[in-house]
C-alpha cells in the first residue's frame, strides 16, 4: 500500500473515522431533505400515516431479518 509498517494502524483509524463522518453527513443530508420535502408537501402538521408508516417499515424489516437468521441458524446450527 506504500505505507510504512508502523503507520498502518493510524491509517486504518483515520480511514474508519472518515467513513463514519461520511455516513453522518449522508444521514444529515437525508434528514434535511426529508424536512424540506415535509414542509413543502404537508406543511408543519404531519398526517397520521407519516408518523405510523416508518415504525411499521422498520418493524417489518426487523421481523424479516429475525426470521431469516433463525431459519439460517436452524439450517446450519
Amino acid at each position: 500500500m506504500g505505507l510504512p509498517e508502523n503507520s498502518i494502524p493510524l491509517a486504518l483509524l483515520f480511514f474508519n473515522v472518515g467513513v463514519e463522518i461520511g455516513q453522518l453527513l449522508f444521514v444529515a443530508a437525508l434528514l434535511a431533505a426529508a424536512a424540506l420535502v415535509r414542509r413543502l408537501v404537508t406543511g408543519p402538521i404531519n398526517p397520521r400515516w407519516s408518523v405510523v408508516l416508518p415504525a411499521y417499515a422498520i418493524g417489518g424489516i426487523a421481523s424479516f431479518w429475525v426470521i431469516e437468521r433463525v431459519a439460517a441458524f436452524q439450517t446450519f446450527g
